[in-house]
């Protein structure tokens, strides 16, 4: 209903229905380590708000999440060569030099991908404890109380 391609059917030109591909086993492998670092996360987390440690933990995380996002911005250049091809490179440049290039750029992309799967689930740990935070404890819990 809300989509912006709604009108666009679910067939091909041919009139075949689209079949879906399904996920390549590197992508079902980094999902699953995703969802589970998310889960122990969230686990010590709030396992070390339980016992008193809010503070600790929240600085410890801040401090980790900061230097991987840091990390991984100045491994990757702060992508500023993602999408750039041959024809933009220097004309001055042989053809070794701009592959070379362009394959450093992408194998530094391959290389730094598995710092966003520890970074995701930073972020939803702070996520979660925003919603709490904002949402449950400010509004929501007072419609619970007995």
């Amino acid at each position: 209903m809300f989509s912006p391609n709604r009108n666009r059917p679910s067939f091909n030109r041919n009139g075949e229905s689209k079949e879906s591909k399904p996920l390549p086993k590197h992508f079902k492998m980094r999902l699953l380590v995703t969802v589970v670092l998310t889960f122990i996360l969230l686990f010590l987390y709030y396992g070390c708000v339980a016992i008193g440690m809010a503070q600790a933990v929240m600085i410890a995380y801040f401090v980790v999440f900061a230097a991987l996002i840091i990390t991984y911005l100045a491994y990757n250049r702060g992508f500023v060569n993602k999408d750039v091809t041959v024809d933009m490179l220097p004309a001055d440049w042989d053809e070794e030099k701009k592959q070379a290039f362009l394959e450093a750029n992408r194998r530094r992309a391959e290389r730094s991908r598995w710092m966003v799967m520890v970074i995701i689930p930073f972020v939803i740990v702070f996520m979660c404890e925003a919603l709490y935070l904002f949402v449950w404890d400010a509004y929501l819990a007072n419609y619970f109380k007995g």
